[in-house]
């Protein structure tokens, strides 16, 4: 699968990322975790569809599929600054009620993330036109 140009998310994407609640502590957002296991997250998510301006289909250096998203430059400085707060911690990436993946902050970013953890690229694909609407 060779990398696709980015393209916008749709409004209806449902796109966040939330910091994993390890307390568990009321009002935190309970989800499945992609192995079955319960997953609470914290409100309000540091990133939401509206801060993406385009998601590309790719592969990292291992050949597994990944989503490799450029954010807005008005959304950029804020998800720098809560990165920043967040090294160290760990944070779910979700689009709609899926979990997609869960990883550690190692250091903090704003411009652009990648998604990996995909299952194969047919689940990347499906996920890049859930979230696009473009088949490729």
């Amino acid at each position: 699968m060779a990398d696709v140009a980015g393209v916008a998310p749709l409004p209806q994407a449902r796109i966040l990322m939330r910091e994993v609640d390890e307390q568990r502590a009321a009002g935190s957002t309970h989800l499945e975790n992609r192995d079955g296991s319960p997953l609470a997250l914290l409100e309000p998510p540091f990133v939401l569809t509206a801060d993406v301006a385009s998601v590309a289909l790719g592969m990292d250096s291992t050949g597994q599929p990944v989503l490799n998203l450029q954010m807005t430059e008005a959304a950029a400085p804020r998800i720098l600054a809560a990165t920043e707060a967040r090294v160290g911690r760990r944070v779910a990436f979700t689009v709609g009620d899926r979990v997609l993946t869960v990883a550690t902050i190692r250091g903090p970013f704003g411009k652009a993330m990648q998604v990996a953890g995909l299952e194969d690229a047919t689940d990347a694909q499906r996920i890049f036109t859930e979230i696009t609407g473009k088949a490729h």
